[in-house]
């Protein structure tokens, strides 16, 4: 997807870069005073960006920041549903119903949606779906407002939802799903390892679901699930760039004001249980080296300890210096090494992957992970060293940033993951005022090898 840049974004990345040496906070407010302007609340955010924030009566929410560096706007709309939301035996439901939300409307005809939008010089239209939530994303040029406002709107509750285009849906959702997992080592080891490490709750089961659920469920189970989670009170409409907040909002409140909210209430969702002990698979693949992957329950995105984990992906696989770059990679043990948490609303995972060299083993791999985990945990790190990946933490931050998507994302994320922008801000900011110590005790506390979980592939033996 294409993103346009936002010159006032990389003015603040730069200036911010601009003394490496010692971290300084990104000019965020630590901790948001939020003020309110008529309607809105407003929430200080990037330099002088400013965040208008409302919700209207059928419970939607409305988010504005006004950026005119472009004369276009990204326009995100997040609904408060994922796979999470789910059951045994229809898993992939969600991720399906967002491949059916592109198609006819009783106002619009299949395929006039995307004709649309392209005739608007739409960029980067598109959606996803994760545990937690369902995203659509388009970028315009700001005459297209009305245009994509009342779409979205249409769709979120005319939607026409029948055999046909369930069946054509399907089987574009299977055969994607046979792309990411019978297809993709990297899909089959991460299904694997949700699997593993979660045994009750909904994030045992893959986002795309399973291909026996998705075979038995029919356009009916797509309907209920229409008329329950895509209503205006479960949604948070994110608009960023060259739009007045006052003019958006009187051109949003017209189209969607009118659509009631249904206020119905998710199932209870059956809690994970304690890990007290490693779980470990082995995989026979059809891959040239051996594969690690190796994960770690941590809290939710919204806990005190995140931005400490953040700072630990940075100590350890971020930039060219990351621990386990230089143990790894520059040692000849793997080709790639990466690490970092999931943004999961529920408690999730710490993950560390590696794809090893020829002839070199994951049991290695592994060994040096655990090592550098140890070291983690038994001396505090320097100060310069948290120093560097405090900066490339902040630096990977401001770069998603540089584009209104960027900004949108972010906003949207804070919202629908740790509860409020303000948490998101302050959550951001914290990385910044972390010391060797608090690195240490969260070290202990959540890369505890008790609740590690462990998944080797290695390549399938050949007659």
């Amino acid at each position: 997807m294409k993103h346009l840049q936002s010159t006032a974004a990389w003015i603040l990345i730069a200036s911010v870069l601009s003394c490496s040496q010692t971290p300084k906070k990104i000019p965020i407010p630590g901790h948001p005073q939020v003020e309110t302007d008529g309607r809105f609340e407003v929430i200080p955010f990037a330099g002088n960006f400013r965040v208008h924030r409302t919700t209207l009566s059928n419970g939607l929410k409305v988010m504005i920041l006004r950026d005119q560096s472009s004369p276009t706007f990204a326009y995100q709309t997040w609904f408060k549903v994922g796979s999470r939301n789910e059951i045994p035996g229809k898993t992939g439901l969600a991720h399906l119903f967002e491949h059916m939300m592109f198609k006819g409307t009783t106002n619009h005809p299949q395929g006039e949606f995307d004709a649309l939008l392209e005739q608007a010089g739409a960029e980067g239209e598109n959606a996803f779906t994760s545990n937690d939530h369902t995203v659509y994303i388009q970028e315009l040029p700001k005459a297209g407002f009305n245009l994509i406002s009342s779409l979205e709107a249409d769709r979120m509750v005319h939607l026409i939802v029948n055999e046909q285009s369930f069946n054509t849906e399907r089987e574009v959702v299977q055969n994607e799903r046979r792309f990411r997992k019978e297809n993709s080592a990297e899909g089959t080891i991460y299904q694997t390892l949700l699997e593993t490490a979660f045994t009750e709750h909904p994030y045992h089961w893959p986002v795309i679901g399973y291909e026996q659920d998705l075979n038995v469920m029919n356009a009916n189970d797509a309907r209920e699930f229409y008329e329950h989670y895509y209503s205006p009170d479960r949604a948070t409409v994110v608009v960023v760039g060259d739009v007045d907040p006052e003019d958006a909002l009187r051109r949003i409140e017209k189209v969607y004001g009118g659509i009631p909210a249904k206020n119905l209430q998710d199932s209870p969702i059956k809690p994970e249980p304690r890990q007290t002990a490693q779980r470990r698979k082995k995989l026979e693949l059809n891959i040239e080296v051996e594969k690690l992957w190796m994960a770690f329950k941590v809290p939710a995105a919204d806990s005190p300890d995140s931005p400490s984990l953040e700072a630990i992906q940075g100590l350890l696989s971020e930039g060219k210096n990351g621990r386990l770059k230089r143990a790894l990679v520059d040692s000849g043990i793997a080709a790639s090494v990466s690490s970092g948490s999931f943004m999961m609303k529920e408690p999730g995972l710490f993950l560390i992957e590696a794809d090893l060299q020829k002839g070199k083993s994951a049991l290695l791999a592994e060994t040096v992970i655990l090592r550098e985990i140890e070291r983690l945990k038994n001396s505090p790190v320097s100060l310069e060293e948290l120093s560097r990946s405090k900066n490339v933490m902040r630096f990977k931050f401001l770069e998603k940033l540089a584009t209104a998507g960027g900004k949108a994302n972010f906003i949207g994320q804070s919202e629908s993951s740790v509860g409020s922008l303000e948490r998101g801000i302050q959550l951001q900011n914290q990385i910044y005022d972390l010391n060797p110590e608090q690195i240490k005790e969260t070290a202990v506390r959540h890369l505890d090898t008790s609740q590690m979980t462990v998944v080797v592939a290695v390549p399938k033996k050949r007659l």
